[in-house]
């Protein structure tokens, strides 16, 4: 069977097959029934899925590799990537990924507790970033201030 399936893919040639495969993700029917099966888990699409949904060639491989990433991770349960999301949306500061996320985190077993230690390791890694890039400016402005003779302690 699957010498069989190689053969079929060997005569149709790689380009023919990635023609098929982006003419199927190009199609608004799979746009919108990937949209209803997420609209009847969450209620509602999100602003960025709304807005990604009038481009099906964008919306539908947008939408199926996050439901790869957060539905059937390889290595992670998805509790755990749920966290994931929980810990980036934070450092990113991104307030609908946090609800959504953290909505999910809850649905896949998360307590409070865990989320909340999420937020924090976020929030220190965040903290120690934005520390890191402003005093390498600031060591920049520092050694540039002390050559050119302008610098005050």
């Amino acid at each position: 069977m699957k010498r069989e399936k190689n053969k079929k893919t060997e005569e149709r040639g790689r380009p023919a097959l990635i023609q098929e495969a982006k003419a199927i993700l190009c199609k608004p029917e799979l746009a919108d029934e990937l949209a209803e099966a997420l609209v009847g888990k969450n209620g509602e699409l999100g602003f960025l899925l709304k807005v990604l949904k009038d481009r099906p060639r964008t919306f539908n491989p947008y939408l199926l590799k996050g439901m790869t990433v957060y539905k059937e991770p390889k290595a992670l349960d998805r509790k755990t990537a749920e966290l994931v999301a929980v810990s980036a949306a934070a450092a990113l500061h991104c307030e609908h990924c946090l609800e959504a996320h953290m909505g999910r985190a809850v649905a896949e077993g998360a307590t409070l507790d865990e989320i909340m230690d999420t937020i924090l390791v976020a929030g220190s890694i965040s903290e120690s970033s934005m520390l890191s890039v402003a005093f390498r400016k600031y060591k920049q402005l520092e050694g540039k201030m002390k050559k050119d003779g302008t610098g005050k302690e």
